[in-house]
């Protein structure tokens, strides 16, 4: 039971700028055990969201909640996924075979179409929550966060690794269907207390077609995934949702 506490621990530390002050084994196996914890992790995340957001809109207007809501994101995970989603815009929207485009991503440097990615990004972050909130539930901004770490499990089950190594291949061809149908039965048993059983049908499905399409769309431009591919896949997600549940179902 410690080990698995310590796994989850480990995850923190991973996905998370959050402050774990303890020395934690970091072995392959531990990284495997630990994407168990992936659906626990976005929980953490989005109830600090929430707090955030159920505090401020006490004092201001929903369009300034939602925004501090976007910022808290990016400060709780360091930007780590939006990273991957603009350095993955930046490669795949070169034009250029395999290789390059994995170099492309690999590159420190911030180009032309991961400024355009990010920026969509934020701004559809920014209209889908303020919509949703004004519609539906406030439970969302807790969701949201679950259901794209949960998807990050499952890109990671049904994907392949592009490189021979990376950081990603701690959870690519390394995580087994056990951890995602775990990470699955954890949202599911905690958002069926928030959402009506339509609107949790569609986040299950949607989130899941949008992995699959997009593990494929990944295959076709570099035979594979990376670790920025999970990030990309992490912030896809919580966009297709944002917009499939700003519509009138």
């Amino acid at each position: 039971m410690k080990r698995y506490f310590e796994n989850f621990l480990l995850m923190l530390q991973v996905l998370t700028r959050i402050p774990i002050n303890k020395s934690l084994p970091c072995e392959n196996t531990d990284f495997k055990r630990g994407a168990n914890f992936f659906a626990i992790v976005g929980l953490v995340i989005g109830l600090i969201q929430f707090i955030v957001y159920s505090f401020l809109i006490k004092f201001f207007n929903l369009d300034i909640a939602v925004i501090f809501v976007i910022i808290i994101d990016i400060l709780i995970t360091g930007g780590f996924h939006i990273d991957g989603f603009g350095d993955t815009c930046d490669g795949f929207f070169a034009t250029k075979g395999k290789d390059k485009i994995i170099d492309i991503m690999k590159d420190s440097r911030i180009g032309t179409f991961a400024c355009i990615g990010i920026i969509i990004n934020i701004l559809i972050k920014f209209i889908g929550y303020t919509t949703i909130l004004n519609n539906i539930t406030s439970y969302i901004i807790i969701l949201l966060p679950m259901i794209s770490r949960v998807s990050i499990v499952l890109i990671s089950y049904i994907g392949k690794a592009a490189k021979e190594i990376g950081s990603g291949n701690l959870f690519i061809n390394t995580v087994t269907f056990k951890e995602v149908i775990i990470n699955y039965l954890l949202f599911i048993l905690i958002a069926i207390f928030m959402l009506d059983i339509k609107r949790l049908l569609i986040i299950v499905i949607i989130s899941s077609i949008t992995t699959i399409l997009f593990n494929k769309y990944c295959n076709s431009k570099i035979n594979g995934i990376t670790g920025d591919s999970l990030g990309a896949n992490n912030e896809l997600v919580m966009l297709i949702l944002l917009i499939v549940l700003s519509g009138n179902f």
